[in-house]
């Protein structure tokens, strides 16, 4: 059951989709922590790479990464922080393979630091963007909550789709009218 809400999930996203680029970036953050954010990303990549789709996670939120733990490694591996402090590191070195069955590449956040915001806005994450929409069909970035702090503001406009998400007793009501 829940392997084919994802599937679904995953269908309409594709009719979501701008029919005229290479690659879409699609963003998933929702309210505050706690509603699943990296959750529905991580399987929404795998059902992407398991109809043949070229998938780039990208652990997006600079500030409380959980995505290293849905996939058992070490949060201070380098990763996006690494190439967003240095564009000329090559991101794709950073990026794991944590799954034998699934050619899914993913970019964890790495070590946690002192100014996420000024990273996001600096540019790099623009050149590494337009770099992996050459190789990707798919990016999915997991990204910090969007109420909490301002990170994720910022990479509203980076993406091609916006997927917001609310929690059933989780998500307070009144922030949905906003």
């Amino acid at each position: 059951i829940i392997s084919e809400s994802f599937r679904m999930l995953m269908s309409n996203v594709r009719y979501l989709q701008k029919n005229d680029s290479k690659s879409n970036v699609i963003l998933i953050t929702s309210s505050i922590k706690g509603e699943g954010k990296t959750l529905n990303a991580l399987n929404l990549a795998l059902s992407f790479s398991s109809v043949g789709k070229k998938v780039l996670l990208i652990g997006g939120d600079l500030r409380n990464p959980q995505l290293h733990k849905y996939i058992n490694f070490d949060k201070n591996v380098p990763g996006l922080v690494d190439s967003l402090v240095d564009n000329k590191t090559d991101w794709k070195k950073n990026i794991i393979r944590p799954y034998d069955s699934q050619p899914l590449d993913i970019l964890l956040s790495g070590p946690l630091p002192p100014n996420p915001l000024n990273l996001i806005n600096n540019g790099n994450i623009d050149i590494l963007l337009e770099d992996a929409k050459k190789t990707y069909d798919h990016i999915i970035i997991d990204s910090a909550p969007i109420i909490l702090v301002a990170d994720t503001k910022s990479l509203i406009n980076k993406s091609d789709i916006l997927i917001f998400l609310t929690r059933c007793n989780v998500t307070e009501i009144d922030i949905l009218a906003h």
